[in-house]
C-alpha cells in the first residue's frame, strides 16, 4: 500500500478491511511519503504485528513507493491495494484460493464496487473475466483497477517494477500492458471483492491530463499494431479529449465505465 497524504478516515477504513480478512496468514507492507498530513497516527491505534510501515526520508513518488513495496514484500503473492478503497472480508481468501487452483493465471483481478466519500455505492464496474477478453480489452482501457489485483511475484521480478523516470499517473496501465506484452496471462474473479472510493483528493481526478497523455503513450507503444477499428476510433477521440474540460472527460468516463 503506498501512501501520501492520506485521508484519515479513508486511510483507517482501508486498514480496517485488511485487519478483517477471513485469510489471516497475510502482512501489510505500507510505504509512506513524508508530508504534512502523515498515516502513521492511524496505524498506531490499530496495531497489528502484520503491519509493516515503512516512511521514506524524502519524496520519493508513487511508482517508487510500489516498487519499494513489492521489494520488501515476503509473501508469494503481492496484492496491490490503495489507502483510499475497502477491502471486501473475503478479498484475499477467493484471490489466494483461485490463484492456487489456476497456475497458469499470473495476474488477478476482480469486479468492483463503486463508493463515493461517504462510503456509499454509487455503481458498479465490470470486467473481461479471461485472458483474451482481458487483451482485447487493454487496447480500449485498462481493465484493471489497481487495488482489486493479486500477482505472481515471479511477475516483478521477471518484468520489472513500475516505471520511476515518469511522474505520471496511470502507471498501473503501463505496467500491465508491458507484463502482457511479455505473455504472462491474466484472469478476473467473477466476484466484486473490492470497493473502490471515487473522491475529490484522487489522483486521476486532480491531473487529468497527465493521466490522459499516459494512456495515449501506452496504447501507442503495446497496442497500436493489433488495434481493431474501434480501438483506433477511441485512441483519436481520447487524443481530442485532451482538448476538453476536465470535468466534462470524467463525467463521460464515468456514463461509459460505471453501471
Amino acid at each position: 500500500m503506498p501512501v501520501f497524504r492520506p485521508h484519515p478516515r479513508f486511510f483507517a477504513e482501508a486498514i480496517e478491511s485488511v485487519l478483517a480478512q477471513t485469510f489471516e496468514d497475510w502482512e501489510l507492507v505500507i510505504v509512506e511519503d513524508p508530508s504534512d498530513r502523515l498515516g502513521r497516527d492511524v496505524l498506531e491505534e490499530r496495531r497489528d504485528a502484520r503491519i509493516r510501515y515503512l516512511l521514506n526520508p524524502v519524496r520519493t513518488g508513487l511508482a517508487r513507493q510500489h516498487n519499494r513495496a513489492v521489494t520488501e514484500a515476503r509473501g508469494e503473492y503481492i496484492a496491490r491495494f490503495d489507502a483510499d478503497d475497502v477491502c471486501e472480508p473475503d478479498r484475499l481468501e477467493k484471490q489466494v484460493a483461485f490463484l492456487d487452483q489456476h497456475p497458469g493465471v499470473d495476474v488477478l483481478a476482480s469486479q468492483l464496487r463503486i463508493i463515493d466519500a461517504a462510503g456509499s455505492v454509487i455503481g458498479t464496474r465490470e470486467y473481461p473475466l479471461d485472458h483474451d477478453g482481458i487483451l482485447r480489452a487493454m487496447r480500449r482501457y485498462n481493465p484493471i483497477a489497481g487495488s482489486n489485483v493479486m500477482f505472481r511475484r515471479k511477475v516483478a521480478t521477471e518484468v520489472g517494477g513500475w516505471r520511476e523516470n515518469i511522474d505520471r499517473p496511470a502507471q498501473d496501465y503501463e505496467w500491465y500492458s508491458r507484463v502482457a506484452s511479455q505473455g504472462y496471462r491474466f484472469a478476473t474473479h467473477p466476484d466484486r471483492l473490492v470497493r473502490y472510493r471515487r473522491h475529490d483528493e484522487q489522483i486521476k481526478q486532480q491531473k487529468l491530463r497527465q493521466t490522459l497523455l499516459t494512456t495515449l503513450e501506452v496504447k501507442r507503444r503495446y497496442w497500436l499494431s493489433s488495434m481493431d477499428p474501434l480501438s483506433l476510433a477511441i485512441l483519436a477521440a481520447e487524443g481530442l479529449l485532451l482538448l476538453v474540460p476536465a470535468g466534462v472527460v470524467l463525467w463521460l468516463f464515468q456514463k461509459l465505465r460505471y453501471r
